[in-house]
């Protein structure tokens, strides 16, 4: 974020560069699931803040990074400020704006406020990123979010979630690429909502392929992964040139689902001539790495990508062990390490080349490769389950 430069009605603007990082950054946060339960990092952030509003600057200072602002509020989501009060806040820029001056309003969304001392900050509106934006921007309406709900919101997560869906959703929707990944990872960070699911699915049958896409990416978490996953694989072309993109693409890396749509979903996926999707599924693949991963992953032995190859390996070492689909909780606790029964593959060869609990790294994987293609050869028919007569 080394260029956010001043902002006007529109939503702040970021450089090329900045965009770049910003979206990686967010597309991994995104991916990540919290340590609380059904909490997301727009949440937590919620939980933080004493005051949630949207709200638009009338008037303010910048000294380089430092912000001291008049903000006037329209809506209150969270906390005690009415709308139409008037407040003097703090906050970070979101990075060097460069010198100092005036501004002139027309920084307009959602505020995460502080107080302290008799004094408001704003709270950066991507936790985990230093310097980041003080708000997420919205579009200026005159009314209220609307957005089809099958139950009115009740919850501080429920507004949120309803101001964020109706902005992207609005016809003035996201003037920047900026506005669109931030709206989506905000969106994408609120696990403690029963609204966001009907949201999700609202954002799918929308024709925009970037909102589409957000709805599918955000389906991935619950009943629907399976589908959700299958609209992925069938549209990775679109998929990889959205801005909202790597949002998908790392998603596919936590993917842990075993069912056999899902994993048939994943070996297309596989199949990618991208680099990174290929390294997402082979990642997926290698976690679950039950019986029906085992044809993905030998073929994933002749990917032209060392680090795709060696999840293959792992894969492959982990059906083999005998050690359960690796999950947050169980890695926590260490089960992930623990067979879950009888390895009746394990012999002291396949010791020998195992990669469950341990990584190649920089060394030659001329040998394993060999070793694991031999494996699958001989093994193959031995393992897979015969199709019925």
């Amino acid at each position: 974020m080394q260029e956010f430069r001043r902002a006007d009605s529109k939503g702040a603007i970021v450089s090329r560069t900045a965009m770049t990082k910003l979206i990686g950054f967010l597309a991994i946060a995104a991916s990540l699931p919290s340590l609380r339960a059904n909490k997301g990092p727009t949440d937590s952030l919620a939980d933080r803040a004493d005051a949630v509003v949207v709200a638009e600057v009338q008037s303010g200072l910048h000294a380089g990074p430092s912000l001291a602002v008049v903000l006037s509020v329209v809506r209150a989501i969270k906390g005690n400020l009415a709308a139409g009060a008037t407040i003097n806040v703090s906050a970070d820029a979101g990075g060097n704006i460069g010198g100092t001056g005036g501004i002139r309003g027309g920084w307009y969304g959602l505020w995460f406020l502080k107080r302290a001392d008799g004094q408001w900050t704003a709270l950066p509106s991507l936790e985990e990123l230093l310097h980041s934006p003080p708000y997420i921007p919205l579009p200026n309406t005159s009314s209220p979010p609307a957005v089809p709900l099958a139950s009115p919101p009740v919850t501080i997560s429920d507004h949120i979630a309803v101001e964020l869906a109706a902005a992207l959703l609005s016809h003035r929707s996201y003037a920047t690429p900026f506005q669109l990944v931030i709206l989506g990872w905000a969106l994408l960070g609120i696990g403690d909502s029963a609204l966001v699911p009907g949201l999700y699915r609202t954002l799918r049958t929308n024709s925009d392929p970037e909102l589409r896409f957000i709805g599918v990416r955000g389906l991935l978490r619950g009943n629907e992964g399976a589908s959700a996953l299958a609209e992925i694989a069938n549209n990775l072309d679109v998929v990889t040139k959205l801005h909202t993109g790597s949002f998908v693409v790392t998603a596919i890396c936590g993917q842990r689902n075993p069912d056999p749509g899902a994993i048939q979903s994943l070996g297309k996926i596989a199949s990618s001539s991208d680099a990174n999707v290929q390294r997402c599924a082979a990642e997926a693949l290698m976690y679950i790495h039950t019986r029906e991963t085992l044809p993905f992953l030998a073929q994933l032995l002749d990917s032209s990508d060392p680090r795709t190859r060696e999840e293959a390996i792992r894969g492959l070492s982990r059906f083999v062990d005998n050690l359960p689909i690796t999950t947050q909780y169980n890695t926590i606790n260490a089960k992930a390490l623990i067979p879950q029964g009888p390895a009746p593959y394990r012999t002291a060869e396949t010791d020998r080349y195992s990669l469950s609990t341990r990584s190649l790294g920089q060394a030659d994987q001329t040998e394993h490769l060999r070793f694991w293609r031999s494996w699958w050869a001989t093994m193959r028919d031995k393992v897979m389950p015969r199709p019925p007569a």
